[in-house]
């Protein structure tokens, strides 16, 4: 399996509407490609940036995704403030894992604190 990240530095005011991008456009159209095994859409608040990792079967399926990407590119690029980065990783452990399945889980089922830690009740 592959992971395919993505690393964008998104315009001020802008990362909601990336989210909105990937979450109405860009999730319908992982979720019918070939390969695609799954993804997560990070965002770094402060940073304005967003992280995207996609996973794939095998390299062939990634790279035929680009070619469903290219009409969609003006749209991203008017999101963004510069290039992004791009990141091609062979998944090493574990082997059998099955984003689609995860991407729905929350902090809670995930063992995370979702209160805050500074907050007195």
């Amino acid at each position: 399996m592959y992971a395919r990240m993505v690393t964008s530095r998104v315009k001020p005011h802008k990362l909601d509407e990336m989210t909105a991008f990937y979450r109405n456009t860009l999730r319908p159209l992982l979720n019918c490609q070939p390969g695609c095994k799954g993804f997560f859409v990070l965002n770094n608040l402060e940073a304005q940036e967003e992280v995207t990792i996609t996973f794939w079967e095998n390299l062939t399926d990634m790279e035929g995704f680009n070619v469903n990407l290219a009409p969609l590119k003006d749209k991203i690029a008017s999101l963004l403030a510069e290039v992004p980065e791009v990141q091609i990783l062979r998944v090493a452990l574990p082997e059998d894992v099955h984003p689609l399945g995860m991407v729905s889980l929350s902090e809670a089922a995930l063992g995370l604190r979702t209160e805050d830690p500074f907050s007195r009740s």
